[in-house]
């Protein structure tokens, strides 16, 4: 198929897309494409495909808002261990998501005594993309933070609910998240705070941010503050009649 061009010039068609590596072109990206080059323009950069329907470019990888993926996002303010247990922890992850119109479900991303970690994300969405609040890429699938590599993951930022980037705002001088947790996702005995709810010389387990490892096992005692996380289980209803 040929395109023609402004001045009865022709180009081919079957371009591939900055939006859609590899592929056909959209109709607007085949009209604006050959005719930059025939001008001597800019052509745009073509984004690389990366972690199935996630692209890379700039920054870390984002995966399209249209798609299925799981947001993680942290509390608005560092917690110490006594969060009135794991039902209080949900709570609060449901009330700031909320607040800040995410409307999905959110529970908090912790082990307790009758949670494994794990088992908070349905195993028909175990296989979807972990991005952040802004859809950059945070870990390929929610499978792959349990695969016995301390939750290898892409290193990116994570936002709280109220937008601040918690690996560099000083409200969190600690850049650690409770989970309590083994590797495998399940509950790391006496190591979760008394069930989340003692604040005092208890131990946690909790893990560095920013490091690729989401579950790394540090032992902190139960009255630092620390970074709360909260994960998508369920998504809002996008379509309306």
């Amino acid at each position: 198929a040929l395109l023609c061009l402004p001045g009865g010039g022709q180009a081919p068609a079957g371009l591939s897309s900055p939006f859609h590596p590899g592929g056909e072109a959209g109709e607007d990206e085949r009209r604006d494409v050959p005719w930059r080059r025939a001008v001597g323009g800019a052509v745009p950069a073509r984004h690389t495909q990366s972690l199935g329907s996630c692209w890379s470019g700039e920054g870390p990888p984002r995966c399209p808002a249209s798609r299925p993926q799981l947001r993680l996002a942290a509390l608005n303010v560092p917690l110490a261990g006594d969060m009135s247990g794991i039902r209080g922890a949900d709570l609060q992850c449901y009330r700031q998501s909320q607040e800040a119109r995410l409307y999905g479900t959110f529970r908090a991303f912790l082990s307790a005594p009758a949670q494994d970690l794990v088992s908070i994300v349905k195993r028909t969405d175990r296989t979807l993309p972990v991005v952040n609040t802004k859809g950059q890429l945070l870990a390929k699938s929610w499978s792959s933070l349990f695969e016995g590599q301390a939750g290898a993951a892409p290193r990116g930022p994570i936002y709280s609910f109220n937008g601040r980037n918690v690996l560099m705002d000083p409200l969190w001088p600690q850049r650690l998240a409770w989970h309590g947790s083994t590797q495998r996702g399940g509950q790391a005995r006496k190591r979760d705070c008394q069930g989340w709810h003692s604040s005092g010389p208890g131990e946690g387990l909790a893990a560095p941010l920013g490091e690729g490892k989401l579950l790394a096992g540090q032992r902190h005692n139960c009255s630092e503050a620390l970074v709360v996380l909260c994960v998508e289980v369920a998504f809002p209803y996008r379509h309306m009649w």
